[in-house]
């Protein structure tokens, strides 16, 4: 849905009309929906939507993207993080647009839409005026306002009447089900969104919340109908598909978070193991685990009190990655002071074992990886426990 490359194409130079005159669309002139295929980078896996005015008598030809944006752009990881992130309009050509998804590799389709001529004209006149500096950003919100909600939303508001969406044709799936089936081609990516995401990902999402995906707006666009006092009529008059590109299925990988992670759970379990048998300690797994979940919670933390992405407070994973371990491994490493602090072994052993018995009542649903990295924390907090008076502790 985010493309890298910040392109604007003024409208004054795609189409020059005679004097003083605005675009005016020809009877033969054809608006349509363009719906890409996603790709493995991570600006792209989601798929892109845009749309695209066609008037072949006037030999002009232009597709309005509200998917573009700039990594160059000041502090845009932080401010991308923080859910201020400003998206644009912008115009460009049409054969432009093709060439670029078509060398990525990405498929095309094309829904020509079931406008009246007005209508048609109602919506040029509202793209171009909206792709004007003074108006053409707004603030991006993944599930709610991005590129294909922006699609969705335009069309809906100029059509004489109102565009009906079938909500029986919902899938009645959450919010991280969806973008989860997409974020398979790059599965630590979906790993660290799971645990951005908080709990308002795991609502269900109705069927017209799910055309923030671009296949899903695809897909529901295609049943709609539009409703005027005249009666109804398809809001899609043909679909076309102008780049074909099959589909693979992804196999697990070998470096997927959950294989590593249960290889380093089968690690951890062997050195404890091979620890406590021989009674001695070492501290190295435990400064590791400590300052990964420590640092998580910390992270998780800063999303709910100050991102504005609707989607990341609350966040339950702070139930797991407890934002207090990362503070507690500074004062763990002063010798001195760990036979006062060793109590708080005992109070994390008994918070993971209440979530790992209870977790399923919360309003969130975890990634498996999650649990490894638990059942490694906690095994760890465990052998603390029973370690305080008989193992000879070495730093």
């Amino acid at each position: 849905m985010k493309r890298n490359i910040l392109i604007f194409v003024c409208l004054l130079f795609l189409y020059l009309p005679t004097q003083g005159q605005s675009i005016k669309l020809s009877k033969s002139a054809e608006v349509s929906v363009l719906t890409c295929g996603a790709s493995d980078l991570i600006h792209a896996i989601y798929g892109h939507t845009a749309i695209r005015v066609n008037d072949p008598a006037q030999n002009w030809d232009v597709v309005f993207n509200y998917g573009v944006f700039s990594f160059s752009a000041p502090n845009f990881a932080y401010r991308f993080a923080k859910g201020q992130t400003d998206y644009m309009l912008a115009a460009e050509y049409y054969s432009d647009f093709y060439d670029d998804y078509k060398n990525n590799g990405r498929s095309i389709n094309e829904q020509v839409l079931n406008f009246t001529q007005t209508e048609k004209q109602q919506l040029l006149d509202f793209l171009i005026t909206n792709a004007e500096p003074e108006n053409r950003e707004y603030r991006y919100n993944f599930f709610f306002d991005n590129c294909a909600t922006r699609v969705r939303d335009v069309i809906e508001n100029q059509v004489d009447g109102s565009v009906v969406f079938h909500e029986e044709n919902g899938e009645d799936r959450t919010f991280r089900q969806h973008v989860a089936d997409y974020q398979k081609v790059l599965p630590w990516t979906n790993f660290g969104i799971e645990l951005a995401l908080g709990s308002p990902a795991d609502e269900i999402a109705s069927a017209y919340q799910e055309m923030f995906l671009p296949e899903y707006l695809m897909k529901h666009f295609a049943t709609a109908e539009i409703r005027t006092e005249n009666g109804t009529r398809p809001l899609v008059k043909k679909t076309n598909e102008i780049y074909v590109v099959e589909k693979t299925d992804n196999a697990i990988s070998l470096l997927s978070p959950f294989v590593i992670l249960t290889v380093l759970l089968l690690v951890v379990i062997y050195v404890t193991y091979r620890q406590y048998r021989r009674k001695i300690f070492n501290y190295s797994l435990d400064y590791l685990l400590l300052f990964f979940t420590g640092i998580v919670g910390i992270i998780a933390l800063w999303f709910v009190l100050y991102s504005e992405h609707p989607a990341m407070h609350p966040n339950y994973n702070m139930w797991w990655a407890v934002p207090t371990n990362m503070p507690f491994l500074f004062l763990w490493m002063v010798k001195k002071w760990r036979g006062h602090l060793k109590w708080y072994w005992v109070a994390l052993s008994a918070w993971l074992i209440v979530f790992l018995l209870f977790n399923w009542l919360a309003p969130q649903s975890f990634h498996i990886g999650f649990y490894a990295i638990i059942l490694m924390m906690l095994l760890r907090s465990l052998y603390h426990c029973l370690c305080f008076s008989r193992v000879k502790q070495v730093s």
